[in-house]
């Protein structure tokens, strides 16, 4: 006997016959998102739970906090930085999670300072320089083909958008005094790497979670003008697009990635 032609599980008849089959099963409990009173609040949370993983799974790794990275680049003098990735916008979501790895932006002009800092701070970090980063690693927290684990990269401008973020959309978090991107910026700087062909595809899929928290989070208000004009400095027709994903965001719906 042939076996059955394989199902299109892109077909409406299928998954419209999934989706009854999952409504007829009771709807399991879903826990409201917790919204952070602050971006110094959310951020706490976001330290903790890194922190306690550290110390309960990687107990000879280095416990590098995005506070004390902050605190390092302004002792050392660096002027123009901003927090980027998830510490830079876990305050615009509306349920902070963690991350290993601090991410901050420089200028060019101030990356010997930065990495001078950087190395006053945590002298034993072994350090990689590439074109756009400079990758600080941890050599007591080894990953799967044992190299040591990046905790700080370093990044420099590598398009307008992020020298224009640079420019003209760092805010100084008045609790904590972090200098971060404002939420058009913040939301820019998450599609960036969401369309990129050179990201990893289940990095982008949690780029699309975060994306999603952040516009559910402000309940769709955005300056459409101005993500228009930073989602074109991604590319030529970002900025019809990144508008698109607010829209698709707030309806619910895929992102075409």
């Amino acid at each position: 006997m042939a076996d059955p032609a394989p199902s299109d599980f892109t077909d409406p008849a299928f998954l419209a016959a999934r989706e009854a089959a999952m409504r007829a099963v009771p709807a399991p409990p879903d826990a409201p998102p917790w919204r952070p009173p602050s971006y110094a609040d959310a951020l706490r949370v976001s330290e903790k739970i890194t922190s306690d993983y550290r110390e309960l799974h990687r107990p000879n790794s280095m416990d590098v906090k995005p506070s004390e990275v902050c605190a390092a680049l302004q002792q050392g003098g660096v002027k123009n930085w901003v927090l980027m990735g998830l510490h830079g916008y876990v305050g615009y979501m509306s349920d902070p999670r963690a991350t290993q790895d601090v991410d901050v932006l420089v200028p060019y002009s101030q990356k010997k300072k930065a990495v001078k800092a950087i190395l006053e701070r945590w002298p034993t970090l072994v350090v990689a320089e590439m074109e756009f980063v400079v990758r600080f690693k941890d050599p007591g927290d080894l990953d799967e083909k044992d190299q040591p684990k990046v905790v700080i990269d370093l990044m420099l401008p590598w398009g307008k958008l992020h020298e224009f973020v640079l420019g003209n959309h760092v805010l100084v978090d008045p609790k904590s005094g972090h200098q971060i991107p404002s939420f058009e910026a913040a939301l820019a700087c998450k599609y960036a790497p969401m369309v990129s062909p050179y990201r990893q595809f289940e990095r982008k899929v949690q780029d699309a979670a975060d994306f999603r928290k952040m516009i559910k989070f402000h309940d769709g208000v955005v300056d459409r003008d101005l993500l228009r004009q930073l989602g074109n400095m991604v590319w030529e027709n970002g900025g019809e697009e990144i508008l698109s994903f607010v829209d698709l965001a707030m309806a619910d719906k895929q992102f075409p990635l």
